[in-house]
């Protein structure tokens, strides 16, 4: 039917200039305006029927703009909003569509303006050389190996001490048993000692025996507080007696040295 209607008009715009070419006489002015007309019309029709066949080819009923992006195409061959004239979307149609956006890809190229910009920036965010640069960073890399051989060495050690450590554990733990059985059988003793006291069984929870329980306690502690007082005196008379020999020998030595 485009072919057809093409055709038609191909035909008539030669009809038109045949005849006004090969016309001797004067020339019939209202006759070429109104086949012209008639070409015109032919001209309308042609595009609608294009319109028309195009319309009916979409079956998915998308807007244009929205087919263009699924052809991969420019969604808006003309501006639509005043962003479109935008220097940064015109660049953006140009790196996604290339030469079919009908972008000038000059434009892509910065101004003076944005390359001053730029260069700002790169100052104020990257203010060292790439020696500079490459120097902090094998400073950096020197400390975090030094660290890392530290932390090794200190795990080293650590180890190597490890069984001791557990050792001294198992002592300790060991000691708070001992301590913990000696105080239970200290206990058992004590109530031992009260049930002997009374004669006859008495119930722990009794008050009498609790208050003897704890008279006896407060005993055994004073026993155990005296006798702590006199091993630390013990103690520090050992030290002096130590002193004194050790001073007496060092004056046996000066008086010898003073002699000789």
């Amino acid at each position: 039917m485009i072919r057809t209607d093409c055709s038609r008009k191909s035909f008539a715009v030669i009809n038109i200039f045949n005849r006004f070419l090969s016309s001797n006489a004067s020339l019939n002015i209202e006759k070429l305006e109104k086949e012209g007309t008639n070409v015109d019309v032919l001209e309308e029709d042609a595009v609608l029927q294009e319109e028309r066949i195009q319309a009916s080819r979409n079956k998915s009923r998308l807007y244009d703009n929205h087919r263009n992006i699924v052809l991969d195409r420019n969604p808006f061959p003309e501006s639509k909003q005043w962003f479109h004239d935008s220097l940064v979307y015109k660049r953006k149609l140009f790196g996604r569509y290339g030469f079919a956006s009908g972008v000038d890809p000059a434009i892509c190229w910065p101004t003076e303006k944005e390359l001053n910009e730029s260069l700002e920036y790169e100052k104020v965010a990257y203010p060292f050389t790439i020696p500079e640069m490459i120097n902090t960073a094998k400073e950096k890399k020197m400390a975090k190996d030094e660290e890392t051989r530290k932390r090794q060495e200190d795990m080293m050690i650590k180890l190597s001490k490890l069984e001791g450590w557990k050792r001294d554990l198992e002592m300790r733990i060991a000691k708070k048993e001992a301590e913990a059985d000696a105080t239970r059988l200290k206990r058992e003793r004590l109530i031992e000692e009260v049930r002997k006291h009374f004669g006859y069984k008495v119930d722990p929870k009794d008050e009498k025996f609790k208050e003897l329980l704890e008279k006896k306690e407060k005993e055994q502690k004073k026993l155990a507080k005296e006798a702590r007082k006199k091993e630390r005196e013990a103690k520090l008379l050992e030290k002096l007696k130590r002193k004194n020999t050790e001073q007496k020998s060092d004056d046996i030595v000066k008086n010898e040295e003073k002699t000789s």
